[in-house]
């Protein structure tokens, strides 16, 4: 039997996720958020196989990348990149802690406040990674694409519910009048990004932390408004208040 079936896009999905796995590979942590049904898909040829399969799987290629960072005490490397002085303390994948594997509660506090579960009754938001310091936290947002294709990096396609004013409200703290006074348009541009840096702060300030966002693009696509991820990467930090700690690094600069 063959390790991978190639789904009808032609994109290789393994049957064993593992196979796509090149550090720690059998962490607990791993295998509780690849047998989520949320995680598995649900239909053609491919159907119950784990998301985390797809040779295109940005959570394993986040997690190979900064598992690897973790394990060989090379955070430097990273921090260097974004011109930051720290050292790691602990890191959550998924808010999850990778030597616990339990939910970090201080993470699930802010969530709740900021998504509560009463409204938010399939999944809050999960941080791809946060990397907390003696003195930061860093939330990445990461992204894979096909090359030289336009993709759906941080926008929202659908309109917002009654769960998202509780985001618009918080949103008043972190960005300008008229990003707010344009919210449902530029909320939605850029989703992804607003939470990670709305909830990114929230935690960090509960921690007593300075909070640092940054995201990993490649460097061979393009954001779906047809800009490049910089160019759009650059006007989402224009809209926020005071000076900008984020920061846009290509998965070349970490695999190099």
């Amino acid at each position: 039997m063959d390790k991978y079936v190639t789904s009808k896009t032609g994109v290789k999905v393994y049957r064993d996720y593992r196979d796509q796995v090149t550090i720690d590979k059998d962490n607990p942590l791993l295998k509780t958020k690849a047998s989520l049904p949320r995680e598995t898909y649900n239909r053609g040829i491919i159907k119950g196989l784990s998301r985390f399969g797809s040779e295109n799987s940005e959570d394993i290629k986040t997690w190979n990348v900064f598992r690897s960072l973790q394990l060989n005490k090379n955070m430097k490397k990273y921090y260097g990149l974004i011109g930051l002085q720290d050292d790691c303390e602990r890191m959550l994948f998924w808010g999850m802690d990778a030597d616990t594997c339990k939910f970090d509660k201080d993470l699930k506090s802010v969530l709740d406040k900021i998504e509560p579960p009463t409204l938010w009754t399939v999944q809050q938001t999960e941080p791809d990674v946060v990397i907390i310091g003696k003195n930061s936290v860093v939330f990445n947002e990461s992204k894979l694409g096909k090359p030289e294709a336009n993709i759906d990096a941080w926008n929202r396609k659908d309109e917002f519910s009654d769960k998202h004013k509780l985001y618009r409200k918080n949103a008043e703290k972190y960005f300008k009048k008229s990003f707010i006074n344009d919210f449902d348009l530029q909320g939605r541009r850029f989703y992804q990004l607003v939470r990670n840096y709305i909830i990114g702060s929230s935690f960090a300030e509960k921690l007593n932390k300075k909070f640092y966002l940054t995201t990993l693009v490649s460097k061979d696509n393009k954001a779906i408004s047809g800009l490049s991820h910089k160019a759009e990467f650059d006007l989402f930090c224009s809209n926020l208040q005071g000076s900008s700690t984020c920061y846009l690094l290509t998965w070349d600069q970490l695999d190099s």
